[in-house]
């Protein structure tokens, strides 16, 4: 019997070819998963403005998946079809040129946190404690943002320069 999976018509190179975008298009990208970004740290803020203090964490969670799509597209070019979870953008954030050890353990923090494998998640959280985790997570959404938008003008705009926490 002929196994056809391992046929070499069914594995040519051409099979495994990806899709070419524009370098606008890829731009475009990158800046969509950046607002997407923006858009969810706002919302967080909202939900801790409401006391909503769990919602706001699966907001920054989010917010930090964002940036780090947007990254990937910046680094590789190319646009992700899928990406099963945040580890795999880990080496995206922590290279040798860039050391950013103290960052991947926060993301991995929060990503542990709001997965719920821990029962101290289900802990209530103190309004300082979100007050910590909005600004780390702000000034890790700026940070990340600098190194993939040259222009200052489209980079991530802190929360909190706007206005600071009431």
């Amino acid at each position: 019997m002929k196994h056809y999976s391992l046929s070499p018509q069914l594995h040519s190179v051409s099979d495994f070819k990806l899709p070419k975008y524009s370098d606008t298009y890829i731009f475009n990208c990158m800046m969509d998963f950046q607002k997407l970004a923006e858009y969810q740290i706002k919302l967080a803020q909202m939900m801790r403005d409401h006391h909503q203090f769990q919602n706001c964490l699966i907001l920054c969670d989010r917010a930090l998946f964002s940036m780090a799509k947007a990254m990937y597209v910046y680094r590789n070019q190319i646009i992700p079809s899928y990406i099963r979870s945040m580890t795999d953008l880990f080496p995206l954030i922590h290279t040798d040129a860039e050391p950013n050890l103290d960052m991947v353990l926060f993301i991995d923090t929060v990503h542990y946190l709001v997965s719920g494998e821990d029962e101290a998640s289900e802990e209530t959280m103190r309004q300082e404690e979100v007050d910590k985790l909005l600004y780390k997570t702000d000034s890790i959404l700026e940070s990340l943002s600098q190194r993939i938008v040259a222009d200052p003008s489209k980079r991530y705009p802190s929360i909190f320069k706007e206005s600071p926490l009431h």
